[in-house]
């Protein structure tokens, strides 16, 4: 028997999976640190009758529309037990517990079932076109990618819903992450997101950071990529597999040093995770006053809008929360170090990345 879309909760959840609690809510794992018996995650879409998004007889309201300020107001829809303070985060989280969720939806299977059945809009049609192209010109795996958003719980609305994707594993990620162009030279149904396109996500951004110069994040924004198959752009997630997170919930601790955003100034040594979500960029920054003169050695960053724009060799200014990390075990012989999040509740609208000297 061929396992339909949705299946049972696995014992890893992955960035990006979606989950339906026993009410009916719609949530999307955040990230790839996840609690074992609880899903970080942020709330997608409620239960409404008047709402636009129809899943079989039911209809939904979106709550999230992007960003971290969205995730906080999903925070004050739910029960009080799915907010958790997270030991490992140092903050207050939105976890629902295992045992609330009843429905669990595979983004692969739900691309397996399209090809298998046929695609029944242009939607499906489009998400279907462009995995195989990715197959075909960079060898990456079927198995492999899946398609996520209201497509991969039947939700969607070929008349305004996004078709966003994922391809799973590092390698497979690195794989489409160098093979952009050639996917685009390769097929004359698929080109690069175009400097224009991007004509409103500037705005929101510029809008949401005004202490940013226009041509920072003008700059940023080049940095980024997307496919886009007979003009219909695809946003695809790269999503590591649980063999492959670099960090577990609970092997480190944050504790933030400051109450308002530090400035540091940091040269990127390492930007292999910087992809992912939460992107992480290793490093050695300046000396820093707040803590005597000590130095940054990493930058976590769980805000989309400056995931997977820094590389190697970049010399940055990183404005965030400053925390001391400490890993292994509580005990006071634990070996502790320091980062800047970039992504945190207090911080939204203070918090963000520009590129000082761009690597050669």
């Amino acid at each position: 028997m061929i396992p339909s879309a949705h299946d049972g909760l696995p014992k890893y959840v992955r960035d990006r999976d979606i989950v339906h609690d026993k009410n009916g809510r719609v949530f999307v794992a955040l990230g790839h640190i996840q609690p074992v018996e609880r899903i970080l995650s942020f709330l997608k879409y409620v239960p409404d009758p008047g709402g636009e998004w129809r899943s079989g007889n039911n209809r939904y309201r979106r709550v999230f529309w992007g960003g971290v300020d969205s995730v906080t107001r999903g925070m004050a829809m739910v029960p009080p037990h799915y907010i958790v303070d997270d030991t490992h985060f140092g903050t207050s989280l939105l976890e629902p517990p295992r045992e609330s969720i009843s429905k669990y939806f595979s983004p692969e299977l739900r691309l397996s079932e399209i090809s298998r059945e046929g695609p029944r809009d242009e939607l499906e049609s489009s998400a279907k076109h462009l995995a195989e192209l990715i197959h075909d010109a960079l060898g990456i795996p079927l198995e492999r990618i899946g398609v996520t958003g209201s497509i991969c719980w039947k939700a969607h609305d070929p008349a305004r819903s996004d078709i966003n994707m994922n391809v799973y594993g590092y390698r497979e990620a690195w794989r489409l992450q160098c093979g952009f162009e050639q996917l685009a030279d390769q097929n004359k149904h698929v080109t690069l997101r175009g400097h224009s396109d991007w004509g409103p996500a500037l705005c929101r951004t510029m809008q949401r950071f005004p202490q940013l110069p226009a041509s920072v994040i003008e700059n940023l924004f080049r940095r980024r990529n997307e496919l886009c198959v007979d003009g219909k752009c695809i946003g695809i997630m790269p999503v590591l597999l649980p063999s492959e997170v670099p960090i577990q919930h609970g092997s480190e601790h944050y504790v933030s040093m400051t109450n308002d955003p530090v400035s540091i100034t940091m040269n990127i040594s390492d930007a292999r995770y910087g992809i992912f979500m939460p992107a992480m960029y290793q490093g050695i920054s300046e000396p820093v006053n707040a803590i005597h003169g000590a130095r940054i050695s990493r930058i976590m960053v769980y805000d989309g809008m400056f995931r997977g724009l820094l590389r190697t060799g970049d010399r940055v200014e990183a404005v965030g929360a400053l925390q001391r990390v400490k890993s292994g075990s509580e005990a006071d012989d634990g070996h502790e170090s320091y980062q800047i999040m970039i992504g945190t509740k207090n911080g939204y609208g203070h918090e963000f990345i520009r590129v000082v000297k761009a690597s050669s």
